[in-house]
């Protein structure tokens, strides 16, 4: 094969698109921030992102937010999300100062069968495992890091 050849269209070939540069939140440990961080997210993403994964990581980071700012122990200091759209997925990265915990590896209670017989606050995890293709978890320096991942 000449070099004409092996270069003749290289253009039109899909090549994968490299990590967008991340958009970075930060929100302090409220309540009522996890919605501002929801609008803030919805104003600078939508027109970016597909709407599923769009939706998906919102009702995720509403979940997990929520259970950093009402359960963390020892709990300092704001709470940073970093999202980058790669070629087809959504990558989400929370980091926050608290105790260890790692809800990746944590299990509901036996008997939660259904939203409607389940306590309160028992499916939220289960939830974000059902909407992200990737969910994982570090510990480093202090600080908890999950990571979510999207396929869109």
């Amino acid at each position: 094969m000449g070099n004409g050849e092996r270069w003749a269209g290289w253009w039109r070939r899909a090549r994968p698109r490299a990590p967008t540069a991340p958009w970075h939140f930060r929100i302090e440990r409220e309540r009522a921030a996890v919605g501002k961080l929801n609008d803030a997210i919805e104003q600078t993403l939508q027109a970016q992102i597909p709407e599923p994964a769009l939706r998906a990581l919102q009702v995720a980071l509403d979940e997990l937010l929520t259970n950093v700012i009402m359960h963390a122990e020892q709990a300092a200091g704001p709470i940073e999300i970093e999202i980058a759209q790669a070629q087809n997925s959504l990558d989400t990265t929370i980091t926050y100062i608290a105790k260890e915990f790692d809800p990746t590896g944590w299990k509901p209670a036996a008997g939660s069968a259904s939203v409607a017989t389940a306590r309160i606050g028992g499916l939220g995890i289960v939830l974000v495992r059902s909407l992200m293709d990737d969910f994982r978890y570090a510990y480093a320096d202090g600080r908890n890091v999950l990571s979510l991942r999207k396929r869109c």
